[in-house]
């Protein structure tokens, strides 16, 4: 049975990206009137920026009215600016949408549809145009995805492209991770619970300006890390009888 159509909170973590911010800004309005998303806010979280991000939203406030604003005095990373998002977020379900705007959000519309027929609870995306990314970022993604499934018995595309979320669910569920698989342990606890998923193909787009910020050393460490805790806890999680 169909429901009405929900709010959403865009979250929209930030680390120096002033230049690619107001295209953020504009596709989400764009997408939220495509997808018939009426009632919405974007909630942009400075990481630490050294560059003119802060003014750059403070502009754009002024153009898009349903902004808010949370400066990180210093750098906390994807996962601990998402949840601080989270945390203020007044909206049904909430959703990441990285400030580089590599991601295109032109899955959205046919997500809200999901969500709105009351058969989903989630709405998991993969990236659809993989050959857009350089063969090491593909084949890292491609061993990481692969392990994630046959530790934990799962059979997810993808983790680490934009989930969207039951607001109060993501706020109340316990993470161990607040850095870059924070996601792939939110869906593993979701499995665990017997949640139900849609699943969204999400082209990708080079980025117009600046550097991507993700895969050094220290991140595939903390990933490596990250796995590792997640197991740990899996063997003393109870299974519901929807993944028994």
């Amino acid at each position: 049975m169909s429901r009405p159509v929900p709010s959403f909170s865009f979250i929209v973590p930030a680390l120096n990206e002033e230049k690619n911010l107001p295209s953020v800004m504009e596709e989400i309005a764009s997408i939220a009137a495509k997808g018939g998303v009426l009632d919405y806010e974007i909630i942009v979280i400075d990481d630490g920026s050294t560059d003119g991000t802060a003014a750059a939203v403070a502009e754009l406030s002024s153009r898009y009215g349903n902004i808010k604003f949370v400066r990180n005095e210093t750098r906390q990373g994807v996962g601990k600016s998402f949840l601080a998002g989270v945390a203020i977020a007044q909206k049904d379900y909430c959703l990441i949408v990285p400030g580089d705007n590599e991601f295109d959000l032109g899955f959205f519309p046919g997500a809200v549809a999901a969500l709105s027929a009351g058969d989903s609870d989630f709405v998991v995306t993969y990236v659809a145009n993989p050959a857009l990314r350089p063969w090491h970022r593909r084949a890292i993604s491609f061993l990481y995805i692969n392990a994630f499934n046959f530790m934990f018995r799962t059979s997810f595309r993808y983790t680490n492209g934009i989930v969207i979320y039951p607001t109060d669910w993501i706020r109340s569920t316990k993470l161990l991770s607040a850095g870059y698989t924070f996601q792939s342990e939110a869906l593993l606890n979701a499995h665990r619970e017997g949640k139900r998923f849609a699943h969204a193909g999400m082209n990708i787009r080079p980025r117009a300006h600046g550097k991507s910020k993700i895969f050094s050393f220290c991140i595939m460490a903390e990933v490596l890390a990250s796995l590792v805790r997640m197991k740990l806890a899996d063997h003393q999680a109870p299974l519901t009888e929807a993944n028994k």
